[in-house]
């Protein structure tokens, strides 16, 4: 599976303190089948400077290599847009999807439905294709999920997070994102794993919800075949349309 949202990267966020809990991070993505991680660091959120994070995910894939765990890594970012989002782009001081137009993005949660419209045509004028990330712990949808609609239909990748489907967040959250799984719009399920313990990449509660609600086509094309299209820069990102037009 690949995962395409993680803070695995140690030292740089509010993701793992140490080079230790980042590689037992990578540990127990692999045992949940996880084989390919997007070091998705929050990339002008926190004050670390890109040559930093350049030499986290160096030493980290060293030592994956070293102890053989069958994890690879790639760049990217989680990105807080804002006004500056573009320029900064532009100028190479964020990183987009291992290198693609594609760019991880995510907002405040109280932003508005027009605002992140907004931020999000500025981005795609711009030259970026977008996913969204967690769009279900965002209000505006929670309050009028028809935005979710809107926004696929724009051609932005609404990706879920795990921790939201099991209840992590509230049940707003959980029942937001099972409408955009349900529906059909959603393209994307990652972790957005930070931890060992809290948000960690072990998906068996995951699993096992999943198996319970949808196919195993659908589970495989949200969390492999989908992701690894975007860390490709495919512009076949596929949809589950028979699920949409029931």
């Amino acid at each position: 599976m690949v995962d395409l949202h993680s803070h695995i990267l140690p030292g740089l966020d509010d993701g793992p303190g140490s080079m230790e809990e980042a590689v037992f991070m990578a540990r127990r993505a692999a045992a949940s089948n996880v084989s390919h991680i997007a070091a998705t660091s929050h990339g002008n959120y926190y004050p670390y400077a890109l040559e930093e994070y350049q030499e986290r995910f160096t030493e980290l894939e060293e030592v994956l290599r070293r102890q053989n765990i069958p994890v690879k890594l790639y760049p990217g970012m989680e990105i807080f847009v804002d006004e500056n989002t573009a320029g900064l782009l532009e100028k190479g001081r964020l990183l987009t999807l291992n290198g693609t137009d594609y760019i991880l993005a995510e907002f405040p949660f109280d932003q508005s439905g027009e605002n992140v419209c907004r931020q999000l045509r500025k981005l795609r004028d711009a030259g970026y294709r977008i996913v969204v990330a967690h769009p279900e712990r965002y209000m505006f949808i929670q309050k009028e999920t028809e935005l979710a609609y809107y926004l696929e239909s724009q051609g932005y990748v609404l990706q879920v997070n795990q921790g939201s489907l099991a209840g992590d967040f509230g049940r707003a959250c959980k029942m937001t994102a099972e409408q955009l799984l349900v529906s059909g719009i959603a393209r994307v399920i990652a972790t957005d794993a930070h931890d060992t313990r809290y948000r960690s990449h072990d998906l068996q509660r995951l699993m096992w919800y999943l198996s319970g609600m949808f196919t195993s086509a659908e589970i495989r094309l949200w969390l492999s075949e989908n992701p690894s299209r975007i860390l490709k820069g495919s512009s076949t990102i596929g949809l589950n349309t028979d699920r949409k037009e029931e």
